[in-house]
This record gives structure tokens, C-alpha cells and sequence, in this order.
């Protein structure tokens, strides 16, 4: 075989590897493009999902906030959900006794209505708390207590529970985990308004934080 006939066998055979490398390739690359693109579908679908789930929280949490805010201050602690949402911190617990009281003693509520909201508030009491006050008789006497503290003219104006850092926290000798709390609230009676100070002590039931019970510290009649 001529040197010339070697050399045109060779450039055929470097042809043929070339293009049968250059049909590989393509194969690769086709076997390649529908991962990809299964990829990208799989991306979007995800995105799209997300998007719909956020959108749907978002409207249902404006759905519930514009409910709320179309509700009276008695409806929304009737239908206080302590299930799903128990106050977190041992303040939080006192800020809504403290709001509970303030709807008790002020609205013009019928009996169904104080009874609804006494019953909400016996769920942030603690068992010995509860115990020592059967539901009736504490009732009873939170229906006379309205009653005396609306004909004398009173008023509950506002409160003010103290800031976080000043709540003592404790163990105590059960081991119990305590809180005591202060809390500021302005009376009116008549022309004249008194700033009570109460004392909270609260203990931890089930991770939840619970009220054992509260008392006047010291008052302050501001009209003198």
C-alpha cells in the first residue's frame, strides 16, 4: 500500500471517529434535556405551590384580622382561643386578665355574656386557685361586685402591667416556676381617679403560665 493510500485511509478513519463522536455527543446532550426541563417544571410547580400557600395564610390572616376588627371588645374575648393561642409569658397572661377585667367591670353585659367571660378568664387560674373558687359561688359574687362597682359610678380606666425585665422570676420549694408581676391601674370614680397597684404571683402548670392569685399593694388617690 502507497504512502498515499495510508494516508487516505487514516483521514477516513479520523472522519468516521470525529462524526461518530459528534453523534455521541448529541445523544448525550438529547438524553440530557428532558432531565432538565423536568428539572425547570419541577422548580416552577414548587414555586407555584408556594405562592399559592402563602397567598392563601396571607388572606386567611387577613381574613381573621378584619373579622376581629369588625367585633366588639366582648366578642373577641368570648371567642378567646386558649387552645391555639395560650398566652405565651406570664405577662401576656396578666395583660389579659387585666383586659377581661376591664370588659367585666365596664360594659353593660348581660348575665350570659359576664358568665362567658368570668369562664374565659377561670382558664388562666391556677388548679388551687380554681379550687378554692367553685365556678357558682365565684360567679355569684363577680355578678354583686359588677353590680356594686357600676352603681357607685366607677370606672376602670386603663392598666399598665410592668415591662419584662422587671417580672421576678423564681423557683420555689417544689421546684415550681414562679412570676411575680406589678400592675398599675387607673379607677374613676366620680371627679376623682385612683391609681391602684396589684400584685400578680403566677406559677407555671403544663408549660402554661397560670395565676395563683393577685392583691391591691397600694393605691393612690390622685384627686387629693
Amino acid at each position: 500500500m502507497s504512502d498515499m493510500e495510508i494516508k487516505q485511509k487514516e483521514e477516513i478513519t479520523a472522519d468516521r471517529e470525529e462524526a461518530q463522536a459528534t453523534e455521541d455527543a448529541g445523544k448525550k446532550k438529547q438524553r440530557k434535556q428532558p432531565m432538565f426541563r423536568f428539572v425547570v417544571i419541577a422548580v416552577v410547580a414548587a414555586l407555584i405551590v408556594l405562592a399559592v400557600y402563602i397567598r392563601l395564610t396571607n388572606h386567611s390572616k387577613n381574613s381573621d384580622q378584619q373579622a376581629e376588627a369588625n367585633m366588639t371588645e366582648v366578642q373577641v374575648l368570648e371567642q378567646y382561643d386558649f387552645e391555639n393561642s395560650y398566652p405565651k409569658t406570664a405577662r401576656d397572661v396578666v395583660k389579659l386578665h387585666c383586659r377581661l377585667l376591664k370588659c367585666m367591670y365596664n360594659e353593660e353585659l348581660t348575665e350570659e355574656e359576664l358568665e362567658q367571660l368570668n369562664r374565659q378568664a377561670r382558664q388562666i387560674y391556677a388548679s388551687d386557685l380554681l379550687d378554692a373558687n367553685e365556678e357558682t359561688e365565684q360567679f355569684r359574687s363577680l355578678l354583686q361586685e359588677v353590680e356594686e362597682f357600676q352603681e357607685a359610678g366607677k370606672r376602670y380606666i386603663s392598666y399598665s402591667v410592668d415591662p419584662e425585665e422587671d417580672v421576678v422570676y423564681q423557683t420555689n420549694e417544689e421546684n415550681e416556676n414562679m412570676a411575680l408581676i406589678y400592675v398599675t391601674n387607673n379607677m374613676k370614680e366620680g371627679s376623682d381617679t385612683n391609681e391602684i397597684h396589684e400584685r400578680y404571683l403566677l406559677r407555671q402548670e403544663d408549660g402554661n403560665w397560670k395565676i395563683v392569685g393577685w392583691q391591691i399593694a397600694w393605691s393612690i388617690d390622685e384627686s387629693q
